[in-house]
């Protein structure tokens, strides 16, 4: 069918003005996938849907109808890990609306190399940038060094040195892609948000607290401007 004429000319601007309209809205659904390490599984919460992860989708939910959450997490990632899960996502024919990205904990831990990383995180994010079309939020790494476990057992490759080394690498990549950053590193750990299981992961303040870091850069992205109540 071929529109002419007067009829073709006001389907066009109505379609226009709808789309003007819409931009400073919230999207009416998403497909969220989160991409991490045990954090973003939920690890240290009770119950694991207590997760950072899922309060992320719960909040959006309170503006957004429909958040489909695709959980990419994997525990004990390094970012090879989450290279690889992302590339059969993103294969199998996954377009995220949003993802957000944490990862180089257990690269730094296990005395991964921070080009090594850069490099890897750098094909992460160009793959999202070629596949994804939607908001990118990362997050860097904080101080590990001020976590339980490792205040008690020193770690000879968790040092403030290397921490900063990654963190570099993150915010160089986060710049380039132009990447949301969400700045772990610019607060200080707080020994009542993490776990008494482990001295490592987050319980479930933990998880509280890092989920608001995340929303608050997720909310304007997606022209949530304060969190609603229905």
């Amino acid at each position: 069918m071929r529109f002419t004429g007067t009829l073709a000319t006001a389907l066009f601007l109505a379609s226009a003005f709808a789309s003007v309209g819409c931009a400073s809205r919230p999207p009416s659904q998403i497909v969220y996938a989160a991409l991490g390490a045990s954090d973003a599984v939920g690890i240290g919460a009770v119950p694991l849907k207590n997760g950072y992860v899922w309060l992320v989708r719960d909040e959006l939910e309170r503006d957004i109808e429909t958040v489909r959450l695709i959980n990419l997490g994997i525990p004990a990632a390094d970012v090879r890990g989450v290279q690889d899960v992302l590339e059969l996502a993103l294969d199998a024919g996954l377009r995220p609306d949003l993802v957000t990205l944490w990862v180089g904990t257990n690269d730094i831990i296990a005395g991964g190399d921070p080009e090594e990383f850069e490099a890897r995180l750098e094909s992460i994010l160009a793959r999202l940038a070629d596949d994804a079309d939607g908001t990118i939020v990362m997050a860097d790494v904080p101080d590990l060094t001020q976590i339980p476990r490792f205040a008690r057992e020193p770690n000879e490759f968790v040092t403030r040195k290397r921490i900063e080394k990654f963190n570099a690498a993150i915010h160089g990549l986060a710049e380039e892609f132009d990447v949301l950053l969400v700045p772990m590193a610019d607060s200080p750990v707080i020994r009542e948000c993490v776990s008494d299981v482990d001295g490592f992961h987050p319980n479930n303040r933990g998880h509280g607290k890092i989920a608001e870091a995340f929303l608050g850069v997720i909310r304007p992205a997606l022209h949530i401007q304060t969190p609603s109540r229905r």
